[in-house]
């Protein structure tokens, strides 16, 4: 399909003018977006020169966004951000609210992708609120979508499936499904999150049949991935498991996606380590980290350091191990991840041990002990407002039986007035048509 649409977008943009042949090249650099960032960026830098060209000052807050997101695939955040920031401004001056919601959307994915979640998370709230006003139900439903993947990257699950669900049913209400497929992948990452493995891997291989149908390479990369890593961490089949690894990572090289090729050249080092083919499986590593550090993505330098640290733990290379996990500490500390400490911590005193350095297994044992001794803090207050909730809620139940209680009784007096007046007023008219006839005998 795509070299068919490339041909005759490429024929149209010929014989066409003015706004139509800006969004012409516009959504072919979108389709060029998926299999090549080289051509999609010289489709955007003919439409930003033709507009400038002919005056078309309207459409430039569109063409940059396009820029924009050409150059958060590349791995370039720090230009796409620029082009985003100047598109904001064009989009602003025009009033064009669908578009500026769409580039608050991009901003909160490059923000998310540099792990500064409190941005990411303003600029998915500005779309909310933009989209909201303006009842822009497609904007709205990516909005809560991509909020919903910050979510789940800080370990908030029930929010991110609430926020996912939401998405969900209005692609499922505009019949968009592309759109419902990534909601029902990410949905299954949710579940597998939850240990509902089979689960998950039936939403997985069923978004994978409609990626594969409309032949979406950015969500094929990502679902062969989430396959791949089911199979390898829960089935434990690493010949499957490498299979859509690789799968993965040809979709991402065709389309010079750094940071999926980063996240899955980790995870094929994985593969390669448990099968004792070290020079593999660090060849992998390496090429993660080297992309993670280029482009910026510090939670892929913590990933990829904590998996090659592990990696020299196995092959005894343990000075090297503590090195590679002091990156993955310090990195996750910087960004606020909780995910690592335990695991850290746990692979350092292992080390120590095995070098006999005791002092300092001493003092990453204190470390362990400080984090278990707060762990055991917090469930006493957990447990403390727990007890003080409940007391609460039985002086509540009870103030609340006593008001029913009460409830009751007043509207049994209320029915013995209303019977009361009845009888009254039954007995003026009984008296007044005795009256009556007495006044007329």
């Amino acid at each position: 399909m795509q070299p068919a649409q490339i041909d005759s977008l490429t024929q149209l943009i010929g014989k066409q003018n003015g706004r139509e042949r800006i969004e012409t090249l516009i959504h072919l650099s979108e389709i060029y977006r998926k299999i090549s960032v080289e051509k999609s960026m010289e489709a955007d830098s003919s439409a930003e020169a033709y507009a400038t060209q002919q005056g078309l000052d309207n459409m430039k807050g569109i063409i940059l966004l396009s820029m924009g997101k050409t150059s958060s695939i590349s791995g370039d955040y720090d230009l796409a951000l620029d082009y985003m920031n100047q598109a904001v401004k064009a989009l602003k001056s025009t009033k064009n609210y669908t578009e500026l919601a769409r580039t608050y959307i991009n901003m909160g994915l490059v923000y998310k992708n540099l792990a500064d979640y409190e941005a990411s998370i303003s600029y998915f709230d500005q779309a909310l609120k933009l989209a909201f006003d303006h009842e822009l139900k497609d904007q709205e439903a990516a909005a809560a979508a991509n909020r919903a993947t910050v979510y789940f990257t800080t370990g908030d699950y029930q929010r991110a499936l609430e926020s996912y669900q939401k998405a969900m049913s209005v692609y499922e209400e505009t019949k968009d499904s592309l759109r419902f497929a990534k909601m029902l992948m990410n949905i299954g990452l949710v579940y597998w999150q939850w240990d509902k493995n089979d689960l998950a891997l039936e939403m997985q291989l069923k978004a994978k049949e409609v990626f594969e149908q409309q032949k979406d390479l950015v969500e094929l990369g990502r679902v062969y991935n989430n396959i791949g890593k089911i199979y390898y961490q829960d089935i434990h089949d690493t010949t499957l498991a490498l299979e859509y690894y690789q799968r993965s990572l040809e979709m991402r090289e065709k389309m010079g996606n750094q940071l999926g090729m980063a996240i899955v050249m980790a995870n094929i080092g994985n593969i390669y380590r448990d099968k004792n083919q070290k020079e593999k499986a660090f060849e992998n590593y390496e090429k993660s980290l080297a992309i993670s550090q280029f482009i910026g993505y510090r939670e892929g330098v913590a990933l990829t350091s904590y998996y090659m640290g592990i990696a020299y733990q196995k092959y005894g290379q343990y000075l090297e191990s503590n090195r590679m996990l002091d990156t993955t500490r310090k990195v996750s500390q910087s960004l606020g991840l909780s995910t690592y400490d335990e695991l850290v911590n746990e692979a350092k005193i292992n080390n120590y041990k095995a070098l006999g350095d005791y002092e300092s297994l001493f003092k990453e044992f204190k470390l362990y002990e400080t984090r278990h001794s707060e762990m055991r803090t917090e469930l006493a207050t957990l447990k403390y407002e727990l007890i003080e909730n409940q007391e609460q809620i039985e002086s509540l139940t009870s103030e609340l039986n006593t008001k029913n209680q009460l409830i009751d009784n007043q509207a049994g007096l209320l029915l013995m007035y209303r019977l009361l007046l009845l009888f009254a007023l039954l007995g003026l008219i009984v008296i007044g048509i005795r009256h009556f006839r007495k006044s007329k005998s």
